[in-house]
């Protein structure tokens, strides 16, 4: 909803707004609006309320955007495992969706997109925050958060989806967080805490009751790596027992330095 109130409390979050189009020409539509060609910055109130949409700019209001998109609306599931913050969604179906998270920074962000089509970082353009198509879910001043943390988040988001994608209707489960919790041991650095929260997340989504004992194998196969390396399943055959490519698996990968010979 646009109204004066919610423009004057834009304001007092440091947003710096901008007039939107809504538009049947893709080529016009969720671009911001211009004055004499150029973008503006200094919008008066009765332009912006007079809009269809508003948008907040992301460097000049000093904040980044957490833009979840994927058509499947898997990632979106995770979105609760990210700190509670501004956030703007809207209606599916009946339903309302949460779709961006902002935050406050005090850096200058730049995007992230390799998670994408599943969930992007957004800092050198503008986010659509109200109007007609935009839904306030969590009316809050937006937080202080590290863009680098968020962008580890957003791996292991799009990481998850994936997986919570193509596990969620097994039923051998103990060979699921088997081979999972070698892949995690094998492959990547991500801290034992940020493992056991996913694992915990995806339990929740997929019914899975028996949480102490999946956190469990997690644990264990971390153990089991760094005593016998060579006796842990890694992400082949992962991606094997669940005739999946796990292409996101990438993000979360452990960064190897290469050998080079001159």
């Amino acid at each position: 909803m646009i109204n004066l109130e919610n423009v004057q409390k834009f304001r007092k979050y440091n947003f710096v707004l901008t007039p939107v189009h809504k538009s049947k020409d893709p080529n016009i539509d969720k671009k911001p609006k211009t004055k004499n060609g150029k973008w503006f910055y200094d919008w008066p109130d009765q332009e912006l309320l007079d809009a269809n949409r508003l948008g907040a700019w992301h460097s000049d209001s000093k904040i980044f955007d957490v833009d979840f998109d994927d058509k499947e609306y898997n990632a979106h599931k995770f979105i609760d495992c990210l700190p509670a913050t501004f956030t703007v969604g809207k209606k599916v179906n009946g339903r309302t969706i949460a779709t961006h998270l902002i935050y406050k920074t005090r850096e200058n962000v730049k995007d992230y997109k390799k998670a994408q089509p599943l969930v992007e970082l957004l800092g050198n353009t503008q986010t659509i925050i109200a109007g007609v198509d935009r839904v306030i879910i969590n009316d809050q001043e937006p937080i202080y958060y590290s863009a680098n943390d968020i962008r580890a988040e957003c791996k292991l988001i799009a990481t998850f989806s994936e997986l919570y994608k193509h596990s969620k209707d097994l039923t051998n489960r103990n060979d699921f967080y088997f081979k999972l919790g070698g892949a995690l041991a094998r492959h990547t650095d991500v801290p034992m805490h940020q493992r056991i929260k996913y694992v915990k997340k995806l339990c929740e989504l997929t019914g899975d009751h028996e949480v102490n004992n999946r956190v469990g194998c997690i644990e264990r196969q971390q153990e089991n790596f760094e005593n016998k390396p060579d006796e842990v399943f890694g992400l082949k055959e992962l991606a094997e027992s669940l005739g999946a490519n796990l292409k996101y698996f990438d993000l979360i990968k452990r960064e190897v330095e290469e050998e080079v010979t001159e």
